[in-house]
């Protein structure tokens, strides 16, 4: 009797544990809405805001990531621009870490990520249920962190690591 008690507090402790990590990653995810009103959230530089991202990609219809071209290293501070097809710009940004999820309505966007003065763009139309992934790498002297060496609990994207 006392060793299921002692698995169920076990797994409690284990639950109370994972949620502080969430919670504590997500004080570092930068989270907000455009101008338009498009919800918003950007970071991922460590596990437990990779963490914390992958649960709430599902409500975003665009997912991007930036990332060092030679190393897969990802990126900070990459300015982000997206207009829309009326050329009204919705999002313009510096990331606060590698990933952009942000929930647009249907339509078509053109998506530009800066770095360094180069500049790299792609199209994409969100279709009702849609789930856009763009993807910009950089020449960039990036190293990859030591704990990106450990297996990512989840990446925004659904891989191990992007």
């Amino acid at each position: 009797m006392k060793k299921p008690l002692r698995r169920i507090a076990m797994g409690a402790i284990q639950c109370f544990v994972g949620t502080l990590c969430l919670v504590a990653g997500a004080q570092a995810v930068q989270e907000g809405k455009t101008a338009q009103g498009y919800a918003y959230v950007s970071g991922g530089v460590s596990q437990a805001e990779q963490a914390y991202l992958h649960a709430r990609r599902e409500s975003f219809s665009l997912w991007a990531v930036t990332a060092a071209k030679k190393t897969g290293a990802y990126l900070v501070d990459v300015r982000v621009k997206i207009t829309d097809a009326q050329l009204r710009v919705v999002f313009d940004a510096p990331l606060d870490g590698p990933w952009l999820l942000i929930d647009l309505p249907l339509g078509r966007y053109d998506i530009q990520a800066s770095l360094g003065g180069e500049t790299q763009r792609t199209v994409t139309t969100i279709h009702p249920g849609d789930h856009h992934q763009a993807f910009f790498y950089f020449p960039a002297d990036a190293e990859v962190s030591p704990e990106r060496d450990q297996p990512t609990p989840g990446s925004p994207y659904g891989g191990k690591k992007p």
